[in-house]
């Protein structure tokens, strides 16, 4: 064989490894998020656990609640792990329920609700109800500091307004960090303030805090917050998705997470979290 005939035999040979690696390479799965901090920390738990252990690459992507429900139920290969139920994501679930499959819950008592710091006189407000005296309209600049429009935190907290008749309130839309900067500030100064809160969240582990009291239970109970999935991802990778349905933790275990994600990243906490949770994680992996 000639030398030209030679470089041409190894470009081909090589042209069909290069295009077996390529077809043999697995889909990359999406894992919606929603800047929840419990969502993004757990996320990042499940991309580089599926990484590591099914060679399966994972993206993430940072969307509105409303958008990871709609992208579940549209995109084949989807996730979204911060579906907040019976209550909170009632309304985006129901418009998709019959094009996902919901894998069971990773976490129970979750909760929402309106949060104020511990120093503001629980004999002055202590219940949606006081909200409505005129002094505490006027400690609290008649504000109530919410989160993303689109959360369903906003849209419970909208519903409270108008149940408890906090016509002299305004319900101020942010970020999540937007709404945890503000409660710094005013914990800093020593200032009342109402935020729409939730658990888990680091706020807990950093501040001394309690939830109003909700006697008409508009913001609902305990939540359940569970995994969702397209049902092409189950029929694909039943692995994959066996190991979202057993990959469960408790409060006791995000909110110390949390804390540390919001000291250093949500990257740094997953990998702490991974670390140190070898049994519980060799549990969701191994089925056992």
């Amino acid at each position: 064989m000639s030398y030209f005939k030679t470089l041409g035999a190894i470009a081909v040979l090589l042209a069909g490894l290069a295009g077996g690696s390529v077809a043999s390479a697995a889909e990359p799965i999406t894992i919606y998020t929603d800047n929840y901090a419990a969502d993004e920390a757990i996320s990042r738990i499940a991309r580089d656990l599926i990484e590591a252990h099914y060679d399966t690459p994972v993206e993430l992507k940072q969307v509105s609640v409303g958008v990871s429900f709609v992208g579940t139920a549209q995109n084949e290969r989807a996730v979204f792990l911060a579906a907040w139920l019976p209550v909170t994501h009632a309304d985006y679930m129901n418009r998709v329920k019959d094009k996902v499959v919901n894998l069971g819950t990773i976490y129970t008592g979750a909760q929402l609700g309106w949060v104020v710091p511990d120093y503001v006189p629980a004999d002055q407000l202590d219940s949606f109800e006081d909200l409505t005296n005129p002094d505490v309209v006027e400690q609290l600049d008649g504000r109530i500091q919410g989160i993303s429009a689109g959360a369903g935190e906003m849209q419970v907290s909208k519903k409270a307004l108008e149940a408890y008749g906090l016509d002299d309130y305004r319900l101020i839309t942010a970020s999540g960090p937007a709404m945890t900067a503000a409660l710094k500030r005013a914990i800093d100064a020593y200032e009342w303030i109402v935020v729409t809160g939730w658990s888990p969240h680091w706020k807990w582990e950093r501040y001394d805090l309690r939830y109003l009291k909700d006697p008409k239970g508009v913001m609902g109970g305990e939540e359940h917050v569970d995994a969702i999935v397209n049902p092409a991802l189950v029929d694909a990778e039943p692995e994959i998705t066996g190991f979202l349905r057993r990959m469960t933790f408790t409060l006791e275990q995000i909110n110390p997470m949390l804390a540390e994600a919001n000291n250093s990243s949500y990257d740094a906490a997953a990998k702490t979290f991974i670390d140190d949770h070898p049994d519980l994680v060799a549990s969701w992996i191994d089925g056992d």
